[in-house]
C-alpha cells in the first residue's frame, strides 16, 4: 500500500491527477524556480518585531560562539524578517547522513533562487536537539568492505528518551578510539583507489578525521558538534551565509512558548481536522504514517528537570481549563499542571516544554517567517495530516518541497559493479551515463522539459535496477549483496538509500571536505524538478 508521498511525487514528477493536493499541502510546486514563484502568492506572515529583533541577537551571539559568524551569516540574520527557506534535521553522532548535505544544498538553491526572484529567503538549517534520545541518533553504519554487513560505531552508556541536548562532547577516549575504527574501515577500501591516487585519497582521509575531532573538542554538547560539522561547510569552506538554529536553545524556548496558543485554544477542531485528514488517506487507498489523535492528545511534552527525560503528557478537559499529567520512569515524579484556556499562560513551565512533531513546525511559524520547508518523503508523508490541521487553527505554513534523492559513486562501488553477474544489476553503463550527462547539459541550458524528463529517465533506472537487485538474496559475502549494501545502503531489510544508511563522510572520502558540500549545490539548479532520485558520479 502507498502513501500520500506517492501521490505527491507523481503529480509533480509524471503530471498524474492529485485532486486532494490543495486540502493536503496548499502549494504544489514542480521545479525549484516554480516555488519561489509561488511564494509571491502567499500572505505576508506577520510576526511581532520586538520577538525576531531578539531572535536575531540569539542567533548572532550563538554564531559568533561557534566562530561562524561570518559577514553573509549576519547579513543573512539582519534580513530574517523578509522570509526564510528551511531544511532541517535531528542531530546523530559524527554528524549524521548524507541527507543533512542534500538538504542543505536545496535550501541554499532556493534561497539563490529567491535573490533572482527578488523576493530575497535567507537559508536556515534546523539543528534539532529536543528529540529524545534513541539508537538513530546514537549510531552510525560504516560500509564493511569483507561483506555487506555494516560497522556500526555506537554511543553508549546514555539513557534512551533522555533529550539529545543532554548528551555532551566530552568523551575523548570514545571519540579516538573510534576515529581509529572510521581510519581502519578506510584503509580496507584503499586498494580499491587507483594507486596513482591512493596517497591523495588517504590525505582526504585524515583531513576528515582532523576536522571530525577538532569540531568536536571544540564544542560543548552534540548540538554544538553537529552545527560546527556542517556550518564550518556550509560557511567557512564555503560562503553560503547558512544560519543554524539551535531548537533547544533555553532563550528560543522563551521565544516559542507561545506557539502553543492555537493548539490549547482550539484543541478539539486541531484534533477533529487531523484526524479528517487521516480519513482522507485512507479513502485513497493509501497508508497514513501516524495514528489518529486521541482526545488525551497534548501539543508538547514535558521534560523532566531532574533527569532531561522527555515524557509524554496527558491532557483532560473540564469547562475552560486543561489539565496535563504524566510521570517520569526514571525519578517516578509525577507532574501535573492546569491552564485555563481563556487566559493561557505557560511561562512558568517554557524550559520543560517540548515540541511534538506535528507541532514543531507551527512554533517556529510563531516567531519568523518562514515560507519554504525543504523535507524528506517521511516529513512529506506525515505533514499531509499536519498541514490541514494547522490550518484549522489559522496559521499560515511554509510550501513543502521534497529534495531530490541522490546517489554517489566510489572506487569501490565502481570495482564491483563492473564484475556483477547478472551485468544487468550494475549502473555503471553507457546508457546510465549518457542520460546523466544529459542531465548536466540541460542544467547548463536551463532547459526546463529536458531536465525534467532526462531526470525522470535517470529516476527509473535507478528504482528498477534497485528493485532487480532487492529480488536476489545471497550470503553476506556475495558480491552482489555488497554492491546492494555499498551502492544503495541495503546492509539489512530496513534500510534501502545510501544517502540515509551511510554517513557524509563516506562520500567526501573521495570528493573531499573541500569539495563535499558543492557537489551537491551543482547538482541543483532553479529549473530542478521537485522530488525524484538523482546520482552524482564522484571523482579523487
Amino acid at each position: 500500500m502507498g502513501t500520500i508521498g506517492d501521490l505527491y511525487e507523481d503529480y509533480i514528477r509524471e503530471g498524474k491527477e492529485f485532486s486532494e493536493g490543495k486540502y493536503f499541502y496548499g502549494f504544489l510546486s514542480k521545479t525549484f524556480s516554480e516555488v519561489i514563484t509561488q511564494v509571491k502568492l502567499l500572505p505576508k506572515i506577520e510576526v511581532d518585531q520586538n520577538q525576531i529583533t531578539t531572535l536575531k541577537s540569539i542567533l548572532r551571539e550563538y554564531h559568533k560562539k561557534l566562530g561562524l559568524l561570518t559577514p553573509k551569516v549576519e547579513e543573512n540574520i539582519n534580513s530574517m524578517h523578509n522570509g526564510i527557506v528551511l531544511g532541517g534535521q535531528q542531530t546523530t553522532i559524527f554528524g549524521g547522513a548524507g541527507i543533512i548535505a542534500n538538504k542543505i544544498a536545496a535550501v541554499v538553491t532556493l534561497s539563490d533562487q529567491s535573490k533572482v526572484e527578488d523576493n530575497f529567503l535567507v537559508p536556515m538549517f534546523l539543528v534539532n536537539t529536543h528529540d529524545s534520545i534513541q539508537p538513530e541518533i546514537t549510531s552510525i553504519h560504516l560500509p564493511n568492505y569483507q561483506s555487506s554487513n555494516s560497522k556500526p560505531i555506537v554511543l553508549e552508556d546514555v539513557l534512551e528518551g533522555i533529550i539529545v541536548n543532554k548528551i555532551q562532547t566530552n568523551n575523548f577516549a570514545w571519540l579516538e578510539e573510534n576515529l581509529q575504527v572510521i581510519k581502519n574501515i578506510f584503509s580496507e577500501f584503499k586498494n580499491s583507489v587507483e594507486k596513482n591516487s591512493q596517497k591523495l585519497y588517504m590525505e582526504k582521509i585524515e583531513h576528515l578525521l582532523t576536522f571530525l575531532r577538532e569540531t568536536y573538542r571544540t564544542s560543548i554538547d552534540i548540538g554544538e558538534w553537529i552545527t560546527l560539522i556542517w556550518g564550518v561547510q556550509a560557511n567557512i569552506i564555503n560562503n553560503w551565509g547558512v544560519i543554524f538554529f539551535p531548537s533547544s536553545h533555553p532563550e528560543i524556548r522563551k521565544l516559542t512558548v507561545k506557539g502553543y496558543e492555537p493548539f490549547l485554544r482550539d484543541r478539539q477542531n486541531y484534533i477533529q481536522e487531523f484526524n479528517r485528514a487521516y480519513e482522507k488517506i485512507q479513502d485513497l487507498n493509501l497508508k497514513p504514517t501516524t495514528a489518529k489523535k486521541k482526545q488525551d492528545y497534548s501539543p508538547f511534552f514535558y521534560e523532566c528537570p531532574n533527569d532531561g527525560y522527555r515524557l509524554n503528557l496527558l491532557c483532560t478537559e473540564e469547562e475552560n481549563m486543561l489539565h496535563f499529567t504524566g510521570k517520569c520512569p526514571l525519578n517516578k515524579e509525577d507532574y501535573a499542571f492546569s491552564v485555563n484556556v481563556d487566559k493561557i499562560d505557560l511561562n512558568e513551565h517554557e524550559q520543560h516544554l517540548v515540541p511534538k512533531l506535528d507541532t514543531n513546525q507551527a512554533l517556529l511559524q510563531s516567531i519568523m517567517p518562514i515560507y519554504v520547508r525543504v523535507s524528506g518523503p517521511g516529513e512529506i508523508d506525515y505533514n499531509a495530516q499536519v498541514i490541514p490541521a494547522v490550518k484549522k487553527l489559522g496559521i499560515q505554513f511554509p510550501i513543502y518541497v521534497k529534495y531530490t534523492r541522490i546517489l554517489y559513486n566510489t572506487p569501490w562501488i565502481e570495482n564491483i559493479s563492473q564484475e556483477l553477474k547478472p551485468d544487468t544489476l550494475s549502473l555503471f553503463v553507457d546508457d546510465f551515463f549518457k542520460i546523466l550527462g544529459s542531465v548536466a547539459k540541460a542544467r547548463r541550458k536551463k532547459e526546463t522539459e529536458m531536465l525534467l524528463q532526462t531526470s525522470n529517465q535517470i529516476a527509473k533506472i535507478i528504482k528498477a535496477k534497485m528493485e532487480e537487485a532487492r529480488r536476489i538474496q545471497e550470503k553476506s559475502l556475495n558480491q552482489i549483496e555488497r554492491y546492494k549494501s555499498w551502492q544503495y545502503g541495503m546492509y539489512d531489510a530496513n534500510h534501502q538509500w545510501q544517502e540515509v544508511s551511510w554517513p557524509w563522510f563516506i562520500m567526501a572520502s573521495i570528493t573531499g571536505l573541500n569539495d563535499y558540500l558543492a557537489a551537491y549545490r551543482r547538482y541543483y539548479s532553479e529549473e530542478t524538478p521537485v522530488g525524484g532520485i538523482g546520482y552524482i558520479n564522484t571523482r579523487l
